[in-house]
């Protein structure tokens, strides 16, 4: 049995006539190339437009088992919530025997169409800090800190600021004795402010804002519109509709990939010398795993490895209150701030980390992505409350847990079981994350305290009508169903990790899937480019990381 366009549920398979006119889907009558990248996504699309730039002369294609849905991120469509769009996209590539309050389970489905989840994703891109560089190795920590995670921001058109509100409460918060344990930021964004200068003043020329950054657009930018083309030539490429079901390894040392259109049913073979896996941490290893003659030839411990250790970040539910003022600065029922408290990772007496989390603040979250296509609509008026709404949530980092795995699909199948610890369940959080992570060894109490001794330090930076802010109801954490919430295969990572850390106190573990150079162990020149290869679940959104990645594995692959 081969994959089809019903192996996925919810997988969306479809040939767009608009799409092949806009921009080519083809390889003509050639096979061969220099590279093949598999996948669209974030990592993948930014690794490939890179490599079209450096490679001159060479043939790259990129292989989309999904179809064509939208040219650009939904935002720069429409109004619509892009968790809520995404929803209707999320395939059943993976199943799970339990639910939501079972102790092993992961939340949301992925979206496989071409540009992946950089299409729906939040557009946040925090910056990794120094305590978390500490979990990924030397030389991949030092090219981070070297200046790549800011050339990924430059190239994700990091956002210069949200507005003259939310600089002047970043101000005010810097003020107060939050800065000696945080470094609190206005929350970066991959959203394009072409009109404004790095000090949030005004440019002198216009230039039309692209919106959400996504990989869409990158990679239709980079083939150019669709028209006659010599398909011998050097550049770019694009397959869409392209599963890959096998990846052989041939006597020359180069790769034979086994394609299946997914709307005829066809197969055709691809080869290439150098092959990157970038479909994400659940579809990379299972190829990798589908590949028998090639995993056959790798070490023991590699093999071992793959699919083991998805990871993601735990994080809180919100805490909610109600303010009027932020010290003496009123605050607009209109005016917006999305604001991140960074851990300067300080650590405590006995070695620990204070504070192994970094917080999330919201001031009138509705607004924290205004687009505005239809001024007239009830729905796009201003709420009239006679107080901002602010919420905070906390995301803690977390070390590569190995309990968790990419199991083996039955024979002939694609749709294995994903065996996750429940990220929501306290004893496992209390027990063994929080301890490998910071080296807490704190009762459900004691961590519950930090959290909401933290949410109180900030919420009493407001006030309402002159009483200090305090959370809705006076629910804090511990209370009321405010604890840890789900992870979801959005964020995870690790499933085909480069050298880890499986404690803050342990030393690396080179025996990994992935070297640093995240080439696979054993391997001649495959290699992974997606969240599978990170290391660690870092408490920022890893967006920024992995694609500072993606740019060092484009100058690693064309020198």
């Amino acid at each position: 049995m081969h994959f089809t366009g019903w192996t996925y549920d919810n997988f969306v398979t479809q040939s767009v006539e608009a799409q092949r006119r806009l921009f080519p889907d083809r390889t003509g009558g050639r096979r061969d190339f220099d590279l093949i990248v598999i996948g669209s996504g974030m990592g993948g699309g930014l690794l490939a437009d890179d490599l079209a730039d450096r490679l001159h002369g060479q043939r790259i294609l990129v292989l989309e088992a999904g179809s064509y849905l939208y040219p650009t991120h939904v935002y720069n469509l429409c109004r619509f919530s892009n968790a809520d769009v995404a929803r209707h996209f999320g395939c059943g590539s993976f199943w799970q025997p339990g639910g939501s309050h079972d102790s092993h389970y992961i939340h949301e489905r992925p979206q496989l169409n071409f540009g992946g989840r950089s299409i729906f994703w939040s557009g946040l891109i925090p910056t990794v800090q120094d305590w978390e560089l500490d979990f990924f190795p030397p030389r991949v920590r030092a090219d981070l800190k070297a200046g790549l995670l800011d050339e990924a921001g430059r190239t994700m058109n990091v956002s210069q600021s949200l507005g003259s509100a939310a600089r002047t409460m970043v101000e005010r918060l810097r003020a107060s004795d939050l800065a000696e344990d945080f470094v609190i930021e206005e929350t970066p964004r991959a959203v394009h402010q072409p009109y404004l200068m790095r000090d949030g003043g005004r440019e002198r020329y216009f230039f039309e804002p692209t919106g959400v950054f996504n990989t869409a657009e990158l990679l239709i930018n980079q083939l150019g519109l669709a028209g006659p083309r010599d398909e011998g030539r050097d550049g770019l490429y694009l397959r869409l509709s392209s599963f890959v079901e096998d990846v052989r390894e041939q006597a020359d040392g180069r790769y034979e990939l086994v394609v299946r259109d997914v709307l005829d049913g066809s197969a055709q073979i691809f080869r290439a010398n150098t092959v990157v896996l970038a479909g994400g941490s659940i579809e990379s290893p299972k190829l990798l795993r589908r590949s028998t003659s090639l995993v056959a030839k790798l070490p023991e411990h590699v093999r071992a490895q793959i699919g083991v250790g998805l990871t993601d970040h735990p994080t809180t539910s919100s805490l909610e209150t109600w303010a009027t003022h932020l010290h003496d600065l009123p605050l607009a029922r209109d005016e917006h701030a999305k604001i991140v408290f960074y851990s300067r990772g300080r650590r405590d007496a006995d070695g620990s980390l204070a504070y192994p989390f970094n917080v999330e603040m919201n001031v009138n979250h509705e607004y924290w992505h205004l687009r505005e296509n239809d001024p007239g609509s009830p729905a796009a008026a201003v709420r009239h409350e006679q107080a901002s709404r602010i919420d905070i949530k906390f995301s803690f980092g977390n070390c590569r847990d190995a309990r968790n795995a990419v199991l083996d699909p039955p024979p002939y199948g694609y749709v294995p079981e994903v065996r996750f610890r429940n990220l929501g369940w306290m004893d496992d959080l209390a027990g063994s994350r929080l301890p490998a992570l910071a080296g807490w060894h704190k009762r459900y109490d004691e961590i519950f305290a930090v959290l909401n001794h933290t949410a109180w330090r900030i919420f009493s930076q407001f006030s309402r009508d002159g009483q200090p802010a305090r959370p809705d109801h006076e629910i804090w954490y511990g209370q009321g169903g405010k604890g840890f919430g789900l992870g979801t295969v959005h964020h995870a990572a690790c499933s085909l990790s480069m050298p880890s850390r499986a404690s803050h106190d342990q030393d690396f573990d080179y025996g990994s899937v992935l070297d640093e150079d995240l080439r696979l162990n054993g391997s001649r020149s495959l290699y992974v480019c997606d969240m599978s290869a990170m290391p660690f679940s870092s408490a920022a959104n890893p967006v920024r990381t992995l694609a500072a990645l993606a740019l060092r594995l484009s100058r690693h692959l064309a020198r």
